[in-house]
């Protein structure tokens, strides 16, 4: 039998909350690497994919579990890794070059072979002309070639990639995409194996040779699908659409179960991290399921412009306000929903700020400005409570979100300038239409 690559055996991982306790995110994971393939690590929100990602990378070690590197227990940064970050990751005040050789300062090489191999993975990825450029004079896309070959330059064995095209235009992202698999296929190309963690389900489909579905609270493997469609891959192609109906499915089953939108109940608050999306973009739910009537996750994604994982987000966003429900994997509004999209801006500010002060989040700012003498809360404080209490979360992620849909209910003010929440200089119940 063939020792994998990599293999991940029952690995667990937890972090610490407020209370003294630990949240768990990854539970017992099981997962086979194998030589010469690109897997991709998908699921809903919170499910863990990230952190999986560094665990294998040995970034963040597990609490539990190992991690085995061809048959050998892995302790510490595998050296055979290089990783691609979402947000770039550059060093503003160095060069292109000065970046791509940022990674083989600790390598055993003479100093012209640096060189070499900074040229060489400059031009593989489409940067040649630019290796004096500051980051801040490069597009989106251009910056993420820079971080593809700082990764390439250090000639990893295993490529990882956490969502390296999510916060780029779509036709650069599909050229990306393209370069990326054309690296994986050429017999010149050092990286062996590709492990990729994406929200995109068609992404996932178009890059890899295996697809890894996650379910959350906690992190578990659902489901690892091959994928036997050759490259180049017809995104048009029937069994390209049916194995992303496939796992849309799988997805939709694992992040809205049968019984989910619980009301909480009067004057208890809800301590859940609220998702990362726009009070607009639940509101325009809203109306395509006024339109449209219930519906499921999979018609859905035809009418509005989100991949599944974004409107999961979106959805889960409507139940917490109690604007919708979701039976049996549809998406269906409330009663609450319709009054709040029938009403005019003043009556939909009031609903709203009663609404929000039953959400952990919102609640956290107004108790601490009670509690202040000055009052007015620096964001670090609020900061601070949100790492502890949702530590798989991004603090900062949730804390923009308070800040606009507080704004928008007129609950509290903040001042971005000064990074301090404080109270508003009237009564909560008094609104004015903008």
């Amino acid at each position: 039998m063939t020792t994998p690559l990599l293999e991940v055996r029952n690995v667990f991982q937890s972090f610490p909350n407020a209370g003294g306790g630990s949240v768990e995110i990854l539970h017992g994971i099981n997962l086979e690497i194998r030589e010469h393939e690109v897997i991709a690590i998908m699921g809903p929100s919170g499910c863990g994919k990230s952190t999986l990602l560094r665990a294998i990378i040995g970034l963040e070690p597990p609490t539990a579990g190992e991690i085995f590197y061809r048959g050998k227990l892995q302790t510490g940064l595998n050296p055979s890794t290089a990783l691609v970050f979402q947000n770039f990751a550059l060093f503003p005040w160095l060069t292109v070059q000065e970046n791509v050789g940022v990674g083989l300062s600790h390598l055993s090489i003479t100093i012209a072979e640096r060189q070499k191999r900074v040229q060489k993975v400059i031009a593989n990825v489409g940067l040649g002309g630019s290796e004096d450029a500051y980051p801040k004079e490069l597009s989106g896309g251009m910056k993420q070639r820079v971080g593809l070959a700082r990764a390439l330059a250090v000639q990893p064995e295993i490529l990882c990639m956490d969502e390296p095209f999510s916060a780029l235009d779509v036709l650069t992202s599909e050229t990306l995409r393209n370069e990326v698999i054309d690296i994986y296929t050429s017999k010149a190309s050092p990286v062996n194996t590709i492990l990729m963690v994406t929200h995109s389900i068609g992404e996932g489909v178009f890059m890899a040779t295996r697809l890894v579905v996650m379910g959350a609270h906690p992190g578990i493997i659902r489901a690892v699908f091959d994928n036997p469609l050759p490259y180049p891959r017809d995104e048009h192609h029937p069994d390209f659409v049916a194995l992303i109906e496939k796992i849309h499915a799988l997805i939709t089953q694992t992040a809205l179960p049968a019984a989910t939108g619980v009301p909480v109940g009067a004057g208890k608050v809800s301590v859940q991290a609220i998702p990362a999306v726009s009070l607009s973009s639940v509101i325009g739910l809203l109306e395509v399921l006024e339109n449209e009537g219930s519906m499921d996750l999979f018609e859905l994604t035809r009418h509005v412009h989100f991949e599944l994982p974004q409107l999961l987000l979106v959805v889960n966003a409507g139940e917490l306000l109690h604007w919708v429900v979701t039976p049996t994997g549809r998406v269906e509004m409330t009663p609450e929903g319709r009054t709040f999209l029938a009403a005019d801006i003043s009556t939909r500010k009031q609903q709203l700020n009663a609404a929000l002060k039953s959400l952990y989040v919102f609640d956290l700012v107004i108790q601490e400005l009670k509690q202040s003498a000055r009052g007015e809360v620096d964001e670090t404080v609020v900061l601070s409570r949100l790492a502890q209490t949702f530590p798989h979360e991004r603090p900062q992620r949730i804390l923009q979100t308070v800040v606009s849909w507080a704004r928008y209910a007129e609950l509290f003010k903040y001042s971005s300038f000064r990074k301090v929440f404080h109270g508003l200089q009237k009564p909560a119940s008094t609104y004015n239409t903008p």
